[in-house]
């Protein structure tokens, strides 16, 4: 069977304790914070061993995947909360389009690579823009 290598946005399902509203992030093998600065050039990234997935919790951030050989924008903002589901293999970046940084939740999942949990997949593969899609790329990170 065949790996699922399409984005998933799943619904936050939060639960009111008293005056705390409190959400549970997905399973993960570790939890990062990052922090994404504004108006930075965008880089089309690609990990092989492990899904990402990514809450934003300040801020806004638009995700640019690469899926069915088409770009695809996907807005992520904190007032709207989701968890977004990056499968290993499917190019994205982040792009900061306001003023101050953005920060994001990423519980990583590990998948076995030989290398084992302590490595992962901490090296990232920054991808070339393929010719035939540079001038719709240019258009979604302008």
């Amino acid at each position: 069977m065949a790996p699922n290598r399409r984005i998933e946005i799943l619904p936050i399902e939060p639960v009111l304790i008293g005056h705390t509203l409190l959400s549970s992030a997905p399973r993960g093998d570790e939890t990062q914070i990052a922090e994404v600065a504004p108006r930075r050039p965008a880089e089309l990234l690609c990990h092989r061993h492990q899904t990402s997935q990514l809450r934003v919790i300040r801020g806004a951030v638009d995700l640019i995947v690469l899926q069915n050989r088409r770009f695809q924008a996907i807005a992520l903002r904190e007032d709207e909360a989701t968890w977004l589901v990056i499968p290993p293999g499917v190019p994205h970046a982040p792009i900061n389009r306001g003023c101050l940084p953005a920060v994001l939740v990423n519980a990583v999942l590990h998948h076995a690579n030989g290398l084992g949990p302590e490595v992962g997949d901490q090296r990232r593969d920054s991808r070339r823009i393929p010719p035939t899609l540079l001038e719709e790329w240019q258009a979604l990170v302008a």
